[in-house]
């Protein structure tokens, strides 16, 4: 017996598992697959695993709603759908709304209760995935943490607003918290610590993880947060005036009311493609760089009673308050983010919209002048100073907002926060490439991403020994971190030196580069810069604590409560004057009897359809809609009736029981069985970093 059991031991430490584990969750059967990391170590991998209900129909646009149970073993061996999106590098429109799924990556199912690391993928909120392809897990998998990578949804299928309790927004937003919520509840059957679940994310992911350590849904679900190259004060995280957007998109795509009711039934009856689509044309990618713009990101959202949000108050006044999560935090950024030059010699347009300095006015003309002086030693038109606009626009995009939350947060909790600077250059840098081509020797957006992840991106690509070693090095300070909150908890061949937090005193920053370096005051001539733009024109009580956009609502008509009746007079106590001799019968008719509705602002329409006002939108907190089987949707008396089309018959596939028995297995993209419609068409939105100048 004692041989036996050693035996099955050696077995899993020599790689070999069981070919078909299945895991039990709170919905049903999982069944995954094994898997081989590059180095040849096995680990358990389950994909496509469904954490709400497919948010289709009358769903559309609505938070995401509780999963359905499921009969049978699930078939967990394929990845679900990608939101509807434009795929980045092919312009190509792919994806579908029904992409609530997760993958479960673990080195072990039998209850060991590893640390948990949970990835929110970056790409303006508009694009992007968790799938393994982009993302894969294998190498922290290695080091002995579970891997969770989740799909939400993008642009405006995940990000519209209507100020309204059945739309207020956020609803991708709403989407990471209910895959936050299920991994609290089933990872331990995956081998997970529920107690000890590190979000981390990287540029739009960086800025929603930020913001759901806010979130008064989501920041006791979290342990620890990583937020890289993005944060919840980037100006770009936010929309301005949601309500605005909504209405831009519904009349580019030929609605022509600007009543939230009208256009709601407008748009779920719009095919998701062209919601995608239109969303591109409104907000091409370049205007992340001369106005600091995305589109559909995240919002403010109106209180309801009764109706979850996600976040109802600015997110700089939830920071600077310290109403945010008490968990140990590493952020940090890159080199240079961006790698383009704004096609204008008017300096002006760095200015953040945030600090309210009007357009050519004499602090205006300064502060540019003080750009020049600084980014571009006096001469901004010269070709030998290009790296100036490369420092700029990475600045006022990423770094500066980074250096801003740094300081801010340092003030508001007691525990560790770990800033660093990536700056290896190596074969795994994702922007190695452009960055040669313009003989910049430093690190780009997302560079550090090949270094954690295993990407399809770099088939083919042979790193350096030097290369292996960075990657074995991000590898352990990552996963350090998420199992105890240090990050160096000890010296060795890959960490020669020990990370200190930052202070009030001392900004300390870890320096990735070839070698690793503990410094203070990363980039200290520029942000000193920066932080005196900000003492003097950032006022926080210029900028709204709470929505307060106006809904333009339906008139609810009223009909007469009389209509041309003939009514017999009152008596009367006096007698009336006679007027003849035969009086005509009397005929009272009451004046029709209306509801006046409330006074409604209407806002009028921008002179173009990029205007955004020159205030930067504020976060806010609060909770999701319950919608119940019997309104299918409906809430608060909007029908969301919406054209029904007929759905493909779902495919069923079979897997096999321990005893050769086909068991029925539901596909990762199965919506349930339900009458709702299935919208294949998918949304597409081209990623800004390539716009940037990233990497195809």
């Amino acid at each position: 017996m004692i041989s036996a059991v050693n035996a099955f031991l050696d077995d899993l430490r020599g790689g070999r598992m069981a070919e078909a584990p299945v895991v039990r969750v709170e919905h049903g059967e999982l069944q995954g697959r094994v898997v081989e990391s590059p180095s040849g170590k096995a680990f358990y991998s389950f994909q496509g695993i469904p954490y709400a209900k497919p948010p289709l129909g009358t769903l559309r646009f609505q938070a995401p709603q509780p999963l359905e149970p499921w009969d049978g073993v699930r078939d967990a061996t394929s990845e679900g759908n990608i939101s509807a999106q434009i795929k980045f590098d092919t312009d190509m429109y792919e994806g579908d709304e029904n992409c609530l799924y997760l993958n479960v990556y673990t080195p072990n199912i039998d209850g060991e209760f590893l640390p948990v690391m949970v990835y929110i993928h970056g790409g303006g909120l508009q694009f992007g995935s968790g799938s393994a392809s982009a993302r894969g897990a294998d190498y922290l998998v290695e080091k002995d943490v579970v891997v969770v990578t989740i799909n939400y949804r993008c642009g405006a299928l995940g990000f519209l607003s209507l100020n309204t309790p059945e739309i207020p927004g956020n609803a991708g937003l709403k989407d990471m918290i209910a895959a936050l919520r299920w991994v609290k509840e089933n990872i331990n059957n995956f081998g997970g610590n529920s107690g000890n679940i590190t979000l981390f994310g990287e540029s739009a992911g960086g800025a929603a993880v930020s913001v759901l350590t806010a979130s008064p849904l989501s920041k006791d679900l979290i342990s620890k947060a990583i937020i890289q190259s993005g944060c919840g004060l980037s100006s770009w995280a936010w929309q301005k005036q949601p309500l605005e957007n909504a209405k831009k998109l519904a009349h580019l795509l030929g609605c022509e009311s600007d009543e939230a009711d009208d256009i709601l039934e407008f748009l779920r009856a719009t095919p998701a493609k062209e919601i995608v689509e239109a969303t591109r044309k409104l907000y091409p990618s370049d205007m992340i760089l001369e106005r600091g713009l995305l589109g559909f990101t995240l919002v403010v959202e109106k209180e309801f009673p009764g109706v979850e949000a996600a976040i109802t108050e600015s997110f700089t006044d939830l920071l600077t308050s310290g109403r945010v999560a008490e968990v140990p935090v590493m952020i940090g950024s890159t080199t240079l983010e961006f790698l383009r030059k704004v096609d204008t010699d008017d300096l002006q347009v760095f200015i953040p919209q945030e600090l309210n300095v009007q357009r050519n006015s004499e602090e205006s003309l300064e502060i540019a002048n003080k750009f020049k002086s600084l980014y571009f030693k006096g001469n901004h038109t010269a070709i030998e100073n290009l790296n100036g606009y490369f420092e700029l626009i990475s600045d006022k995009l990423i770094t500066v907002d980074t250096h801003r939350y740094v300081q801010y947060l340092v003030h508001a909790t007691t525990k560790p926060v770990y800033y660093y600077k990536f700056d290896y250059v190596g074969e795994l840098n994702n922007s190695k490439k452009l960055m040669d081509s313009l003989n910049v020797h430093h690190a780009g957006h997302a560079d550090e991403l090949g270094y954690l992840f295993k990407m399809d991106s770099q088939n083919g690509v042979e790193p350096t020994a030097q290369d292996v070693k960075m990657r074995e090095r991000m590898l352990r300070l990552w996963t350090n971190f998420a199992k105890s909150g240090n990050p160096t908890p000890d010296e060795n061949h890959y960490i020669t030196v020990t990370w200190q937090p930052v202070t009030k005193d001392n900004l300390y920053y870890l320096n990735l580069s070839n070698e690793l370096s503990l410094n203070t005051s990363p980039d200290k001539e520029r942000m000193a810069l920066w932080e005196d733009l900000y003492s003097r024109h950032f006022k926080i009580w210029e900028h709204p604590q709470v929505n307060n956009e106006e809904t333009p609502v339906k008139t609810q008509k009223v009909e007469p409560l009389i209509e041309s009746e003939t009514i017999e007079p009152e008596p009367v106590t006096t007698e009336p004057e006679p007027v003849s001799t035969s009086p005509e019968p009397v005929t009272t008719i009451p004046e029709p009897v209306t509801t006046i509705p409330e006074p409604v602002t209407t806002i009028p329409e921008p002179t173009s359809p990029v205007e955004e006002p020159a205030h930067e939108p504020v976060p806010v907190a609060k909770p999701l809609v319950e919608v119940t089987p019997e309104h299918n949707g409906a809430v608060n008396g909007t029908n969301g009736d919406v054209e029904r089309k007929p759905r493909p018959s779902n495919e069923i596939k079979m897997v096999q029981n321990g005893n050769g028995v086909p068991k029925d297995v539901i596909r990762a993209n199965d919506p349930p069985e339900d009458d709702l419609p299935k919208n294949i068409g998918v949304n597409k939105f081209v990623n800004f970093f390539e716009s940037l100048g990233g990497k195809k």
